[in-house]
C-alpha cells in the first residue's frame, strides 16, 4: 500500500477514481455537467484534487467556450490552462505536469459519471468513519457521566443528520449484495469503577424503598448493568415487586438463591450490595441509564467503524448499518428522557358536546348519532413529498 493511504481500506482506488474522473474533466470539459449538481469538491479525499475540481466548476459556472459541444483544441487548450493556474493558487503542490499526469491515467473520459460516483462513495466511506471515531472520542471523556451522556448525545445527533444527508445520494441497488465477512471482535471496554459503585448505590437505595419499582421498572432493564451480579439481583428484585412479596435483603438472597444466582456469590455478597441506604434510588437509576448510554455509544461507534473499514459494504448498506447503531443509542435516550422527565403525557381527547347543551335540533326521524358531512378534520388531504433528485449509483 502506498504511503498515506494507511488510515482507511480503499483509499488506493478512492484516489485512483479521483484521478481519473479530473482526467477525464480536463479533456471533455463537457462531461462536467454530469457530476456538478451532486459532487462537491469537498467530496474529494486529496486537498490539491478538490482545489483543481472547484477551479473547473468555477470556470464552467463562468460560461467557458471549453463546455459547448462544439469547442475548437485552443478552447480545450484554454480550459486545461487556466485551470491548473487557478488551482495552483489555491495548491501550490499542483503543477502543470501533474495536470498531464491526470489526463495521461484517465483510460476512458467519457466514463466521467462512474468516476465521480466513486468519489463520492469514498467520501461517505470516510465520513461516517469520521463522525463515528468522534463518537469513540466522546465516550472516553472523564467529565462527569451526566454531563458526558449529554455530549454524546449530541454528537449521535450529528452523526444522524450526516447520514441523512448522505442517504439523499444512494439507495439500494438490486444487484448489489454484501460480501463482507464476520465482523472483528469488539474492544473490550475498560472496567468502569465508578459504574460499579453506582449499581451498588442504586441496588442498595431500591431495596430500601422498593414501592419506587413501580416506576422505574418501566425506563430500567438488567441490560442497564455492567456487572452481571448486579444484573441478575435487579431481576430478584423485579419478580419479588411483580409478584407483591416483601422486599428486604433476606428476601433477595432467598429470590437470588431460587434463581441460581448464587451459584457465583455469597449470601453475604447478596446481603452487603443490598443493605439498607437512605439514597434516592431514583437518582441512582438515572445514573445509570447515564452509564448505559455512554457504553453502548462506545460499542455502536466500533461497530460503525468497523463497517466503514470493509470496502466490500456499498454505501446503501453502510448507512442502514450505521442507522441501526444508532437507534441501540436512541432506545436509551428515550428511557433516560423518561427516567428525568417522566412518561409522556398522552393528549387530551376532545370532549363531545351533550345533547342538552347542544344549540342544534334534531328534526324528527332523524338519527340521534347523525354524523355531519364533509371531510374529517383528522385526515386531511395533503400533498405528497416531493424527493430530492437522487444520483442512481451502485
Amino acid at each position: 500500500m502506498s504511503p498515506g493511504f494507511e488510515g482507511l481500506p480503499g483509499m488506493e482506488a478512492t484516489v485512483l477514481a479521483e484521478q481519473a474522473l479530473l482526467g477525464a474533466l480536463l479533456l471533455r470539459p463537457r462531461h462536467l455537467v454530469v457530476t456538478v449538481n451532486w459532487l462537491e469538491a469537498r467530496h474529494f479525499y486529496l486537498p490539491h484534487h478538490a482545489a483543481l475540481y472547484s477551479t473547473m466548476r468555477k470556470l464552467a459556472a463562468d460560461g467557458h467556450p471549453a463546455l459547448a459541444d462544439r469547442h475548437s483544441s485552443d478552447q480545450g487548450l484554454d480550459w486545461l490552462k487556466r485551470a491548473t493556474a487557478l488551482a495552483t493558487q489555491q495548491a501550490p503542490g499542483l503543477t502543470p505536469s501533474h495536470a498531464h499526469t491526470l489526463v495521461n491515467i484517465c483510460p476512458q473520459p467519457d466514463h466521467a459519471a462512474a468516476y465521480g460516483r466513486m468519489v463520492l462513495a469514498g467520501h461517505t466511506r470516510r465520513s461516517i468513519a469520521e463522525h463515528a471515531q468522534r463518537l469513540a472520542d466522546t465516550t472516553r471523556s472523564t467529565r462527569g457521566s451526566r454531563l458526558q451522556a449529554a455530549t454524546v448525545s449530541a454528537q449521535a445527533d450529528t452523526l444522524a443528520s450526516a447520514l441523512d444527508e448522505l442517504a439523499e445520494h444512494w439507495h439500494a441497488h438490486p444487484g448489489a449484495t454484501n460480501r463482507g465477512g464476520s465482523p472483528p471482535p469488539l474492544r473490550k471496554l475498560p472496567p468502569n469503577a465508578q459504574r460499579h459503585a453506582d449499581e451498588q448505590a442504586f441496588l442498595s437505595a431500591v431495596t430500601t424503598r422498593p414501592h419506587e419499582l413501580r416506576d422505574i421498572r418501566a425506563y430500567l432493564t438488567p441490560e442497564d448493568f455492567a456487572s452481571p451480579l448486579h444484573q441478575q439481583l435487579y431481576r430478584c428484585l423485579s419478580a419479588l415487586h411483580h409478584r407483591g412479596e416483601p422486599i428486604d435483603p433476606v428476601t433477595v438472597v432467598w429470590e437470588a438463591q431460587h434463581r441460581g444466582v448464587l451459584a457465583d456469590a455469597t449470601p453475604e455478597t447478596v446481603l452487603t450490595t443490598c443493605a439498607r441506604s437512605g439514597n434516592d434510588p431514583a437518582y441512582w437509576a438515572a445514573q445509570l441509564l447515564d452509564h448505559a448510554l455512554i457504553s453502548t455509544a462506545a460499542t455502536s461507534a466500533q461497530h460503525i467503524e468497523h463497517a466503514a473499514a470493509d470496502s466490500t459494504i456499498t454505501p446503501h448498506r453502510l448507512i442502514t448499518i450505521s442507522r441501526r447503531a444508532l437507534g441501540d443509542i436512541t432506545a436509551i435516550r428515550l428511557r433516560r428522557h423518561q427516567a428525568h422527565h417522566g412518561p409522556p403525557t398522552p393528549p387530551a381527547r376532545p370532549s363531545r358536546p351533550s345533547a342538552r347543551h347542544s344549540s342544534t335540533h334534531p328534526t324528527p326521524g332523524a338519527s340521534r348519532h347523525h354524523t355531519p358531512s364533509g371531510p374529517s378534520p383528522s385526515s386531511p388531504h395533503l400533498p405528497a413529498p416531493v424527493s430530492a433528485p437522487t444520483a442512481h449509483i451502485r
